[in-house]
């Protein structure tokens, strides 16, 4: 997959030195994100696919599950798991098994972006926005000092991807997480259920979506996806984002050599910061790519060389800071560190938090997508929002989330949700903005009005897959 600013050359690199080191060849395949999962999900059932597969971190437990990949327990003395962040280590199994079925490759940790010159302009530091309330009232700041770029566009405070982006449950996973909610929750017997409904889970999403009700956030952004995002950050036009580590190595790489150095932000500079923390602390999500063995190639020595190979501390600190996200090696980290943009990045990947290892995620991720797509939907331009539609919203998704775990369905009543909801508006001031304001009988704000505002085919003898989505 695409991973980096030139991927195939990357890797390809790498697989040249792993033929002059071993005189095995290799060669790497790359495949849009669009194809993979089918690509990779029939070549490891038939038995006659890659010798070395990339695979989402999320992935892992689902072709772990259906029998596709081999153990890596046997290999552990070579391969030196205990190496690795506590989080990667965690994407390679399945919950509630010790057996290890992957390889940290590289992650993928979100935390703020910002653009330095603007915030030196308006002197707002790291530390003013190290909370939730601080950040909002930053944003604020921003939104109120109505600046243009060029004296012409408007530049927005804060842009995340909405309805149209393929990782919607990754940019709403940090509010919840660092709220101290979840989107799934292991039970005392051991059995997953649904945390949708949960008063901290609740409270977490509301906090997000109230950026874009307080009009933090440019509603159009709302039909974008992460492309869309990262590149009205690059051209200046946003002066925060959520963001991962391989933008900030983009902006030191020359537009010759596919980099960003010459664009708005490259000039600008890339501040990056902590995700906001809430009563659970700062929270980032952190996902990436392992790299794991086809059971049919189990006893391939070949195969296995590769991975491990790959995998090295040396090789990983080299491709890692090609395509710009960090390792999870923790050697490796420790000289990463030094670099204050990247300590940062290292330091919430430490304290982060992965989805967990339940061969059911894919779909569950597929039922969070569809609902924060309907929530953007609701708050975007020509759309329709109030509580009671979000509140419905949230018990429909947390049903079909149930029913996929085997759980039943207990949601919070929509009184009980009122009052939470109720406890995050007097606290950010939301309650007083609304009071003064006269909403329709339903309840709701017509948005319309308010928006003034590749898998890399890795193969010793054959080729490996993988998905970015899941990064």
């Amino acid at each position: 997959m695409p991973n980096g600013a030139n991927p195939q050359a990357i890797v390809e690199e790498r697989l040249a030195a792993f033929t002059k080191e071993t005189g095995l060849p290799a060669k790497v395949v790359v495949l849009d994100w669009g194809s993979a999962w089918n690509k990779i999900d029939e070549g490891l059932k038939t038995g006659k696919g890659p010798d070395v597969v990339q695979l989402g971190t999320t992935w892992v437990s689902y072709f772990a599950s259906q029998g596709y990949l081999a153990s890596l327990d046997g290999q552990a003395q070579e391969l030196k798991f205990d190496r690795f962040l506590g989080t990667s280590r965690k994407t390679t199994k399945i919950d509630g098994s010790d057996t290890t079925w992957a390889v940290p490759w590289f992650m993928d940790v979100r935390v703020l972006l910002a653009n330095q010159r603007i915030l030196d302009s308006l002197k707002i530091t790291a530390a003013e926005v190290a909370t939730w309330d601080g950040y909002r009232k930053a944003l604020r700041k921003i939104r109120d000092a109505k600046l243009l770029k060029e004296g012409v566009t408007p530049i927005h405070a804060y842009g995340f991807p909405g309805k149209s982006d393929w990782n919607i449950p990754h940019n709403f996973a940090p509010w919840v997480w660092s709220e101290g909610g979840d989107f799934v929750k292991k039970g005392a017997d051991g059995k997953w259920s649904s945390a949708l409904m949960d008063k901290a889970t609740v409270q977490g999403i509301y906090r997000y979506i109230s950026f874009v009700k307080d009009s933090l956030v440019n509603p159009k952004a709302l039909s974008q996806n992460t492309s869309d995002i990262s590149k009205l950050f690059s051209v200046g036009e946003l002066v925060f984002i959520l963001g991962t580590s391989e933008l900030v190595t983009q902006v030191r790489i020359s537009t010759d050599s596919g980099g960003m150095r010459s664009s708005a932000i490259g000039k600008a500079g890339i501040r990056v910061i902590p995700v906001p923390a809430g009563p659970s602390g700062s929270v980032a999500f952190v996902g990436g790519s392992d790299l794991a063995l086809p059971k049919a190639k189990a006893k391939d020595a070949n195969a296995l060389k590769l991975l491990q190979f790959l995998t090295r501390s040396d090789n990983l600190d080299i491709y890692t800071r090609k395509i710009g996200f960090i390792p999870a090696d923790q050697t490796v980290l420790q000289d990463w560190a030094k670099d204050s943009s990247y300590k940062v990045i290292v330091e919430a990947a430490a304290k982060g938090k992965a989805y967990p290892g339940i061969p059911q995620w894919g779909g569950i991720e597929q039922q969070l997508s569809s609902l924060f797509a309907n929530v953007w939907g609701m708050l975007g331009e020509g759309g329709y929002y109030s509580d009671e539609e979000l509140y419905k919203a949230l018990v429909q998704y947390d049903a079909r989330i149930d029913s996929s775990l085997g759980a039943k369905s207990q949601p919070m009543s929509l009184d009980s949700f009122k009052v939470v909801v109720g406890q995050i508006k007097e606290s950010s001031g939301e309650a007083k903005v609304e009071g003064a304001a006269s909403e329709n009988s339903a309840g709701g704000v017509p948005w319309a009005v308010v928006a003034v505002a590749g898998v890399i085919v890795l193969a010793g003898v054959g080729f490996a897959l993988s998905r970015r989505k899941s990064a």
